[in-house]
């Protein structure tokens, strides 16, 4: 299946409201394909910046395909899930990241969630491709990770169809940045994951409360698809009498 037949099969069967938006790793930006913007290029700015969770947010609601680098990360959980290492020493982060009403208590908590998401090594990319995964394809465009935005149950029949064959359980990863979580952590697992997120990150994403999001390697994602319309969808409770405790 295409990229854009996976998108559509996915839309149609589980009603999403977003269509999945898909991100490919560019190890040097004289690897970038012919033709791709950067982002920003149609925004009047001489220095177009933002948050990573932002640009991919633009994508969900129909931007790009667009690349962005470095220099155009506000956010350093972006730069380093992009495998553009971080902006800044990580005890630079300490100020606004460590602390009671902040993201960690202490820094030895914030390396420990650091690590955890199997992070790029600093530099490892220099330019990272984003947009709807109905707009990619299999040849200069093809994803690394396809991102799906989606409520519970629908996270749920996806997840399920991954491993109706396979009996595969999928593991969920939460407690850190939402673009580390879906980013180096796919990639390096070779598996599909689901997160709930972060503040920060759901809100670049602009997410709903009952939103979530399933990442799959691209190369797994067809399993899922194919096997949409052989899942259970509804439960047989209902045939019996069962009693409830009070």
């Amino acid at each position: 299946m295409t990229p854009e037949q996976l998108s559509q099969t996915l839309v149609e069967s589980e009603g999403l409201a977003y269509n999945p938006i898909a991100v490919k790793f560019i190890a040097s930006e004289s690897d970038l394909p012919e033709g791709i913007k950067k982002f920003g290029e149609s925004s009047g700015e001489t220095r177009p910046r933002s948050f990573l969770c932002a640009m991919w947010g633009d994508c969900l609601r129909g931007a790009g395909p667009f690349y962005t680098t470095k220099e155009q990360q506000i956010c350093g959980g972006g730069a380093i899930s992009a495998g553009f290492g971080s902006p800044m020493p990580l005890e630079a982060a300490e100020k606004f990241m460590i602390g009671d009403g902040k993201l960690f208590g202490n820094m030895d908590a914030l390396r420990c969630a650091l690590s955890s998401t199997k992070p790029f090594e600093d530099g490892e990319f220099e330019a990272e491709i984003v947009g709807p995964l109905a707009a990619m394809n299999d040849d200069t465009l093809r994803p690394d990770v396809v991102l799906i935005v989606c409520k519970p149950h629908q996270g749920q029949h996806i997840l399920r169809a991954y491993d109706f064959d396979s009996g595969e359980l999928v593991q969920g990863i939460a407690g850190g940045s939402t673009c580390e979580m879906v980013s180096s952590y796919v990639v390096k697992t070779g598996k599909p994951t689901f997160t709930l997120g972060d503040t920060g990150g759901n809100a670049g994403l602009d997410l709903a409360p009952d939103e979530l999001i399933v990442a799959f390697p691209y190369d797994k994602l067809a399993i899922a698809v194919r096997n949409l319309p052989r899942i259970c969808r509804t439960s047989s409770m209902h045939k019996h009498t069962i009693v409830h405790e009070r």
